[in-house]
């Protein structure tokens, strides 16, 4: 990613620590949004759980794709 105008720009990296981080954070995000996709299946269609758990999976795939978006600008590797 280039921060600044082009004639001063820096490339900025996170750490790999921060990066594997980053990486961890996205794999729990998604892994509790299917958790709660399995436990919307055991409700009925509109009950407050089901919306409840869909509220959650909403939340958790949103997040999980912000996660992405700054993995992908500081940690991926440029080939």
């Amino acid at each position: 990613m280039t921060l600044a105008n082009p004639v001063t720009a820096i490339e900025q990296r996170f750490s790999d620590e921060d990066c594997r981080g980053v990486y961890a954070g996205i794999v729990s995000l998604l892994g509790e949004a299917n958790k709660n996709w399995e436990d919307r299946e055991q409700n009925p269609i509109g009950s407050s759980d089901y919306v409840k758990h869909t509220n959650i999976i909403k939340w958790t795939v949103d997040v999980a794709a912000n996660y992405t978006t700054i993995y992908e600008a500081f940690c991926a590797k440029v080939e």
